[in-house]
């Protein structure tokens, strides 16, 4: 018996620990035992080795933003891949992939904010609309579950339908199409774990989008923990959800399954919508140089679209639905396939690789007030990137390469609208859209704490369209190759500052609905949006680490913006004829007044502030008429949709019983609803709130039971709008999509530990 337990003792451990959600290594981790003594540390690489196995066979690994993780090592495994959680409180501290640094979001030099999934779950976590709208300079706006638009530093409000200007990614796959427009009802807000927002342009490593990109991670089990959970959520106007959860978070693989069933009535008349979503995230370690990551995702939605009122339609009745749409049964009925294989593969200390390929596909069924449209998409594509430190002594730099590749067939039958029925067809079809961009990045110190970071990206797209029904309207759609800079310069002058100063270009292509002349051909003429963006950026903790601050300040100049001209109903063309300004400011606050190892009952409380304003103007900007003709100048106007200023504040509580409280209230100032500034949409204001109880209760389960209100001043506003609406026939224009009144929701989570 003493030798065996001698030789137990000396037996050793070691392994690696990541990021949970981006699978970086994590380096300064520090491991203590349970008497609080330190182990080892782990090294940039997120290696650590122990000597010897702990008595008690367990021990705890600490690093500064994120949970601290009990580590319990049992007799057959010694080789450990331990996984760390953003704790969602000190995310200043977090390590962000964005610009593929693998540096705290206070070092990285640009604009990125973090959204965990404590964040999503601040609300009734259905819409990610409370979440992103409490990163300054991000706005979302959805007033049925059917419809929603994000738009970042102004960049992409004006899109007609779905999201434009912004790339977005799922586990390092594009969800983004091939033609720059995304859809992102595919996605379970439930499910996802951790997501990155790069402000501004990044087409430096991301490719097209003038706005930015959001990098969405699913989530992962919890490092060690074996899981069933239920959940099931109820709330005003019919929504109700159910959803089951399996997790598993092992050294060898990790794994994440969900299944969730989604209805909601609306708040208004034909606004009704079903989900069904279906989601794996599975994470492997077959060795200490390779993990791959698989992700599969089914979704189906059936959405009515109620559709804009008039003014004064809203006055009379802000429930009922657009007559139009009602008539001709409006809606989106669609199932979503997304497939993804994903490697990283460390070859030595200085050189690894990342790689994914994915396949992605759905059917459409889309009546609309004038047009009853079926298509089917599909797509494949990959991204590859490799990382590479030759370990130069004098001024150390890291370069990285890689390639994005994007392809999507989309087949289109357009058929006369009757009454929410197919009728004689008008349209058939095909476009075929590929996109590519080649990148490079080097990194280097030009002192122990000054980086300097360079980057740019070869990017070119093309369209080919094939018109079955017109022949002569078919073709080919070439955008001018777009070769896109940024420079960027970081000093971090102690935990207090970190100044970054950066210059980066982008671009915005046209989608594949945007390329036709009034007559239907092809407009060889139409080219892409491109942006230059100024910005400066401070960012640190002071008061004891207590208060976080995040200030940006920016210029962003467009050029070659597209104007959409209604030339009649149902059809509009675009053409380069604009010039913007955006000026801007962005602030984000949180201050923990207590914090878990303060002792006190009160585990954390932590108020929050995000603030914005935006000083964005026309310059050169001017719509043309089908004939190419100068129909309106705007110069000097506000820009359409636009609000000044825009402030996010909020209130989280959370106690050693399990009694939590979030608290949130959000202002937006008036913005202009068309180009020659006539007429505003008025500023409105909107407070929620969430208390619960969140409990492990017995040894195998834990409880978390909660209830919500939302607008709780009963306010009437419309949180999206129709820009730039026009009323034909004297008709007046429906600008407006009226917002949900004052509403609860209560559910209840169930998990039961193995």
């Amino acid at each position: 018996m003493l030798f065996l337990q001698t030789n137990a003792q000396k037996q050793v451990v070691n392994g690696h620990v990541y990021d949970s959600q981006t699978r970086q290594p994590l380096a300064g981790v520090m491991l203590f035992n349970v008497e609080a003594l330190e182990l080892t540390k782990s090294d940039a690489k997120g290696f650590f080795e122990i000597a010897a196995l702990q008595p008690d066979g367990k021990f705890t690994a600490v690093l500064p933003g994120y949970r601290t993780q009990l580590v319990k090592i049992s007799g057959h495994e010694n080789e450990l891949n331990i996984q760390l959680e953003a704790d969602g409180l000190s995310l200043n501290e977090v390590r962000v992939a964005g610009y593929n640094e693998n540096k705290t979001n206070k070092e990285t030099a640009g604009s990125i904010a973090l959204i965990t999934a404590r964040d999503i779950n601040r609300g009734n976590a259905v819409s990610l609309q409370p979440a992103l709208n409490a990163i300054p300079g991000v706005r979302m706006d959805q007033s049925t579950l059917s419809e929603a638009r994000i738009s970042i530093r102004g960049n992409g409000v004006r899109a007609a339908y779905g999201v434009r200007s912004v790339k977005i990614y799922v586990n390092e796959i594009p969800v983004t199409e091939a033609d720059g427009t995304t859809r992102i009802e595919a996605l379970d807000v439930n499910s996802i774990g951790r997501a990155e927002v790069i402000k501004g342009p990044a087409s430096s490593i991301y490719g097209a989008g003038t706005a930015g990109v959001i990098n969405f991670q699913l989530q992962r089990a919890p490092y060690q923990e074996q899981s069933l959970e239920a959940s099931g959520l109820v709330g005003a106007y019919g929504l109700h959800r159910l959803a089951t959860t399996y997790r598993s978070g092992g050294d060898k693989v990790n794994s994440y399954v969900s299944y969730g069933w989604q209805e909601y009535d609306g708040y208004r008349k034909h606004s009704n919508d079903m989900r069904r979503f279906l989601t794996g995230n599975f994470q492997l370690f077959p060795s200490d140089k390779r993990i791959i990551t698989l992700m599969l995702n089914r979704t189906t939605q059936h959405s009515q679209i109620p559709g804009s009122l008039t003014a004064d339609q809203v006055v009379a009745d802000p429930l009922q639905a657009n007559t139009t749409n009602l008539d001709k049964a409006a809606g989106r009925y669609q199932t979503w396939t997304r497939i993804g294989l994903g490697q990283q593969y460390r070859f030595n200390d200085k050189f690894s690789n990342s790689t994914s390929v994915f396949t992605y596909f759905y059917d459409l069924d889309h009546p609309l007030p004038y047009a009853y449209i079926r298509n089917f998409y599909q797509s494949y594509g990959g991204r590859t990137r490799f990382s590479y430190d030759p370990g130069i002594t004098l001024l150390p730099t890291r370069f990285t390469i890689g390639a994005e590749f994007n392809e999507g067939l989309t087949k289109g039958t357009q058929y006369v609208n009757t009454q929410g029925k197919e009728g004689a067809i008008n349209a058939n079809i095909d476009y075929r859209n590929r996109q590519y961009s080649l990148f490079y990045q080097s990194e280097t110190n030009l002192g122990p704490k000054t980086s300097l970071i360079l980057g740019l990206s070869y990017n070119s797209m093309r369209y080919a369209v094939n018109d079955y029904l017109k022949q002569q309207q078919s073709g080919v759609k070439k955008f001018d190759p777009q070769a896109t800079p940024r420079i960027a310069l970081s000093h971090t002058f102690s935990d207090a500052l970190s100044l970054h100063a950066s210059v980066s270009s982008g671009f915005s292509p046209p989608s594949s609905s945007e390329i036709k002349n009034v007559d239907g051909t092809i407009n060889p003429k139409l080219q892409a949006e491109k942006a230059m963006n100024y910005e400066l950026n401070a960012k640190g903790n002071v008061l004891r680490s207590r208060l976080a601050y995040d200030l940006a300040v920016f210029k962003m100049d467009m050029k070659g913006e597209l104007i959409a001209q209604s030339v009649q109903q149902g059809i509009t063309i675009y053409n380069n004829a604009g010039k913007t300004s955006h000026n801007g400011v962005e602030l984000a606050l949180s201050y923990q007044v207590l914090k878990a190892d303060d002792g006190a009952e009160i585990v954390s409380l932590r108020p929050f502030a995000a603030l914005t304003y935006s000083d964005f103007k026309f310059k050169d900007y001017q719509t043309l008429n089908a004939q190419g003709q100068v129909s309106a100048t705007y110069d000097g106007n506000k820009l359409t949709g636009i609000a000044p200023w825009v402030l996010n504040a909020g209130l989280d509580l959370e106690t050693k019983t399990g009694i939590y409280f979030y608290g949130n209230y959000f202002y937006s100032d008036r913005l202009p609803l068309n180009d020659a500034n006539l007429i505003y949409n008025p500023s409105y204001q909107v407070l929620n709130a969430k208390l619960g109880y969140k409990k492990q209760v017995l040894k195998y389960l834990e409880l978390n039971a909660y209830a919500g209100l939302d607008n709780i001043l009963n306010k009437s506003y419309s949180s999206i709008v129709s820009l730039n609406a026009v009323g034909y026939g004297g008709a007046q224009p429906a600008y407006f999509n009226p917002s949900p009144k004052r509403n609860g929701y209560g559910g209840l989570n169930i998990k039961y530990l193995f």
